[in-house]
């Protein structure tokens, strides 16, 4: 017989250096992620105002958020926010990329340097610019719309009507430039032999976007439709400085609610319970999402 010995199974090696370039990504998550999302979570059981004064009350926020007319306002505002801001971001960004990288030959980093200098530009700045630009009488924009009939001293920001579109617009003009520039990543993916293929074959420009342009970048539609939607949840500093979520709450947020009930009002429990409800709103709208669009070529790579 040969040596039918079994061999000791050696003992279990760890990657000690790998483990410790993970950890401060580890901490992080956490710490700030984890960790907050956990105490908000049960904070939303409590009545409390201090960490000292805590009175439980089970789901009794949760019924009263439910209940309660200005967190339904918040969410219609959210879908109004959702449905306008994010689709024409995305269209005035894609043309603009196209323009920029397709169609202007010099001066190609100047132009995307200007059009995402408002990405970048603090959103408290942007708030009181176009606040300014908004007053009636003397706001730029007022004036130049008496110009065409309407009434200058119409006050676009204390109208409950035309409040929310007011913020709505500044803050198409500060981030349609992300969108650019995500879209101008995406085209420099596109191969240049299928531009090159489309001109031979007498493709007019229109037909160029659409069968080429639009299909190529189904990835960054989706990553700015997902991005969209969870930026437009978490809208806060543009709407507290502008018009502070009024008036009376015609231009409220979720942020903005939020904020409200638990610095204002001391209701730290029901802010919670705001916050968790917004983030579910949040998981939702994801999932429905990833589920109906998908999220991007990233999901697939691993079916491949």
């Amino acid at each position: 017989m040969g040596n039918t010995a079994l061999k000791k199974p050696g003992k279990r090696k760890y990657n000690i250096p790998g483990y410790l370039f993970i950890l401060p990504s580890v901490l992080f998550f956490l710490f700030y992620i984890l960790y907050p999302i956990v105490f908000v979570g049960w904070s939303s059981l409590y009545e409390w105002s201090t960490l000292k004064n805590m009175v439980f009350v089970g789901f009794e926020n949760y019924t009263r958020v439910f209940q309660d007319d200005v967190f339904w306002i918040t969410m219609k505002n959210s879908v109004i926010w959702i449905v306008t801001t994010v689709p024409i971001q995305a269209v005035t960004g894609f043309f603009l990329a196209y323009i920029i990288e397709e169609r202007i030959r010099k001066g190609k980093g100047l132009y995307r340097t200007v059009f995402f200098l408002p990405v970048v530009t603090s959103v408290v700045v942007v708030a009181i610019v176009w606040g300014k630009m908004l007053q009636p009488y003397q706001g730029i924009i007022t004036h130049y719309l008496s110009m065409i009939g309407i009434d200058s001293q119409l006050n676009i920001l204390g109208t409950t009507s035309t409040a929310i579109f007011g913020c709505i617009l500044a803050n198409i003009w500060e981030w349609t430039g992300w969108s650019m520039i995500m879209y101008v990543a995406g085209m420099s993916q596109i191969p240049e032999d299928m531009k090159e293929a489309a001109k031979i074959d007498g493709a007019t420009r229109w037909k160029e976007i659409r069968y080429i342009y639009i299909p190529a970048l189904a990835s960054t539609h989706k990553s700015l439709l997902m991005l969209g939607v969870i930026g437009s949840l978490q809208t806060f500093g543009l709407i507290y400085t502008m018009t502070g979520g009024g008036p009376n709450h015609a231009s409220e947020m979720p942020g903005t609610y939020i904020f409200q009930s638990g610095f204002t009002n001391q209701q730290m429990g029901y802010a919670s319970a705001l916050s968790i409800v917004t983030l579910l709103f949040a998981l939702v709208l994801t999932i429905i999402q990833v589920k109906g669009l998908g999220a991007g070529d990233f999901m697939k790579k691993g079916e491949e």
